[in-house]
């Protein structure tokens, strides 16, 4: 210990019998100026200031500028008084305010560091509030844009894991992450009430709605709103269809094109003139497979319902130049008899056939009875003269959704729901007539229903009538 300066703050003692006492006095008044309550102007100010006032301390930065300042240690502590500029010693564990920015420094070894640097442990605070106030419903609050918590290895006194352990007292009470947009709730994550762990969302009147919920005794879980996600694609034309990405699993229905219902004879009284057999209906298949066996984009193609007399088109799923499904189109009605149905998975319902001693057959609908309708046929014409009626189409999907077949003359109506059922009813056949023209046959309903055969006639034929074109459904599950 020096005999003439104080140990800590370097303040100059008075000697005994010392002359001018007050210099050495006003000396060390001025250090403890300096050192008491110490704040500092700023510590990154680079060139010495011309306007400094009595009593600025300023802590230099590298490089500083300036007649008292170049040359000097980066960090010392300077202090302007009466027009001249003195270094200010700073013992270890000094601590001073930097005004320009709100900070604390404290003086260590490797220079001035930041308060919170220096601190190695905080006990017992009733609030933090990190770069916004908190307050007494939120004793820790922070305004940030990101956050790392990382755990401590080995190396440094830890075992290299994290975790964060959030507890709440009771089963009934609450601990959960709620997430907010502009402070309004949106989800809640955590035990809610309960102690399953549970997922809640929130709609923008505010309605909170169960999302999925994990029994804590067995592990399962329940989601309340359903788990599995699908869209469901009805085309009606030939088009490219891409899997989106969450696509698990696939499923197609196919329709083929209905066959057109056959043309009614025409001749003289005297001899039997039989009517236009109904189309056969478009064929009905199913598939599924599973997303990843496919390239990625689907390649649709619907077939044609037929014109009267020409068979319906063929309906596909292709990927790649692999035809996964097919459904082929009903068969056109002939003279008289009905049109095959087109080939699915089943054998599609077929046209009606005509008669001359009866009315005309109902185009068939319990032979794929959740397939399209077949076309009724035509009415014939006795010899005699005696015209008979056409026939009813049948019904589209008999077994389930229906669709009503048109009666005689009547087009067939279509699928109520279309992306339930892709099945229509057949068109119904055309009246004969013993006196002119026989009646058409009316057309077939979306989707590939048959159409109704013309009914004979003494000077002209019934036309068929056309097929309905057919469809596919694409179902993607994920």
């Amino acid at each position: 210990m020096s005999d003439d300066f104080s140990a800590r703050l370097n303040l100059p003692y008075l000697a005994a019998g010392q002359m001018q006492k007050h210099v050495t006095l006003n000396t060390a008044l001025t250090r403890l100026d300096a050192l008491l309550q110490t704040a500092v102007v700023s510590r990154t100010t680079v060139i010495q200031p011309a306007d400094a006032s009595d009593g600025d301390l300023y802590i230099l930065p590298q490089e500083a500028e300036g007649a008292a300042w170049a040359g000097r240690a980066a960090g010392a502590l300077m202090r302007f008084e009466r027009g001249g500029w003195t270094v200010v010693t700073t013992p270890d564990g000094m601590i001073a305010g930097v005004l320009d920015e709100g900070v604390v420094v404290v003086r260590a070894d490797e220079g001035w560091i930041t308060l919170g640097q220096r601190l190695g442990e905080v006990q017992g605070l009733t609030r933090l509030g990190l770069g916004t106030t908190a307050d007494d419903a939120n004793p820790l609050a922070a305004k940030i844009n990101a956050a790392l918590f990382t755990a401590r290895g080995e190396e440094e006194g830890g075992d290299g894991d994290l975790r964060l352990t959030l507890n709440k007292t009771t089963a009934s009470d609450v601990l959960s992450l709620l997430f907010e947009s502009g402070y309004a709730a949106r989800a809640e994550l955590g035990l809610i009430g309960d102690d399953d762990l549970s997922l809640k969302a929130c709609d923008d009147a505010g309605t909170w709605r169960a999302v999925w919920r994990v029994d804590r005794g067995t592990g399962r879980i329940a989601f309340d709103q359903g788990a599995v996600r699908h869209e469901t694609t009805l085309f009606t034309s030939d088009d490219d269809y891409a899997l989106p990405a969450w696509a698990r699993w696939v499923e197609a229905t196919c329709v083929g094109g209905g066959g057109g219902g056959g043309a009614g004879l025409a001749g003289p009284a005297g001899a039997s003139r039989i009517g236009g057999g109904g189309g056969g209906a478009g064929g009905l298949s199913f598939g599924r497979w599973s997303a990843e066996d496919l390239d990625g984009v689907l390649t649709i193609t619907v077939g044609a319902g037929g014109i009267g007399g020409v068979s319906g088109g063929d309906s596909e799923v292709a990927t790649g130049d692999t035809v996964l499904l097919r459904a082929t189109g009903g068969t056109a009605g002939g003279s008289g008899a009905g049109g095959a149905g087109g080939i699915g998975l089943r054998l599609a319902n077929p046209g009606g056939s005509s008669s001359t001693t009866a009315t005309a057959a109902t185009g068939a609908e319990t032979l794929c009875s959740d397939g399209p309708g077949g076309g009724g046929a035509g009415g014939g014409l006795s010899a005699a003269g005696v015209a008979y009626a056409g026939g009813a189409g049948g019904v589209g999907g008999w077994s389930g959704l229906r669709a009503a077949g048109g009666v005689a003359g009547a087009a067939g109506q279509a699928s109520p729901k279309p992306l339930l059922s892709i099945v229509g009813g057949g068109g119904g056949g055309g009246d004969a007539s013993g006196s002119g023209a026989g009646s058409p046959g009316a057309p077939g309903a979306l989707f590939g229903a048959g159409g109704g055969g013309g009914g004979a006639g003494l000077s002209v034929g019934g036309q068929g009538g056309s097929g309905a074109s057919g469809a596919v459904l694409i179902t993607v599950v994920g």
